[in-house]
């Protein structure tokens, strides 16, 4: 998984410690506490770390963080990109660039 995240950081120019933030995100530790416990910074310091990742990549919160994660994913491994909704992953536009979107009845 390092690849990915470290293509992805340097993709929105994430800090070094941006990207140790993300990994343990994408590891699904997403509690400040946690964070700040395995890291060794304090939890305010966590959530600067967070709000960063949010500027740089343009969302609002840590969900949007991984959706936009694993919308890069999708590019990075080539993977077709409704797969996320087959799996019920609800993919950001940021994501979907390039791909048009056929609705049918």
């Amino acid at each position: 998984m390092k690849a990915p995240i470290a293509e992805f950081s340097r993709k929105y120019s994430l800090s070094k410690r941006e990207q140790d933030v993300l990994t343990l995100l994408v590891s699904r530790i997403v509690n400040a506490e946690e964070i700040s416990k395995r890291l060794g910074i304090s939890q305010n310091t966590v959530r600067i770390h967070v709000k960063n990742i949010n500027t740089k990549v343009g969302v609002r919160s840590k969900s949007e963080i991984l959706s936009t994660f694993i919308g890069f994913l999708g590019t990075f491994y080539d993977i077709p990109q409704d797969l996320g909704s087959d799996l019920g992953i609800p993919l950001p536009p940021s994501a979907r660039s390039g791909v048009d979107v056929v609705e049918t009845n």
